[in-house]
């Protein structure tokens, strides 16, 4: 009995050995070449089409993307559809909360769910420390509805963010970008 369970475990060894060896040439060796061909005809298919729809595009297109903050001040003020100082205030709860004071930018037509007086929940705090938070904060939104894209604090009338330009400054420079 031991004999023969002996060679039907030597038999199972020998099966399961093989099996293993031909699943992996074929995992391996065999299927990786069939579908590379077929993968790399797709990627060359993708490549030639792309190439020919962005020799189509203007040249603006080719040009690589900066994120909202990487921007030149003049052209985060193009971009923006809305810009509003935020003002921090104390509330009796202890939190500070960040209410519109005013709109620097408001395109005609562009959707914004914020009026003058309310609060911005996004940059309000539970917290009392001034400190770390100046006086309030100018924010840039894009597009219609209105979505915030960039916050930048302000202490007195010099916006951090911004390389400590004067409020006064930016003012201007929203009318003239309106004008």
């Amino acid at each position: 009995m031991l004999k023969k369970f002996s060679e039907g475990f030597v038999f199972g060894m020998g099966f399961s050995t093989s099996f293993m060896l031909v699943w992996y040439i074929s995992a391996y060796l065999v299927f990786p070449r069939i579908l590379g061909v077929q993968i790399q005809k797709t990627i060359s298919k993708i490549e030639s089409t792309v190439s020919h729809q962005s020799s189509s595009l203007p040249q603006s297109v080719g040009k690589p993307y900066k994120q909202f903050h990487e921007l030149k001040l003049e052209e985060q003020i193009k971009q923006a559809s809305v810009i509003a100082i935020v003002k921090y205030e104390k509330s009796t709860d202890g939190k500070t909360k960040a209410i519109i004071k005013e709109f620097l930018k408001k395109e005609p037509k562009t959707t914004i769910y914020y009026n003058v007086g309310d609060e911005v929940p996004g940059l309000s705090v539970n917290s009392d420390d001034e400190a770390i938070f100046g006086d309030g904060a100018i924010v840039f939104f894009t597009g219609s509805p209105a979505t915030m894209k960039m916050a930048v604090t302000y202490t007195g009338d010099r916006i951090h963010g911004l390389g400590d330009i004067p409020i006064d400054l930016l003012r201007e420079k929203c009318k003239e970008d309106s004008a």
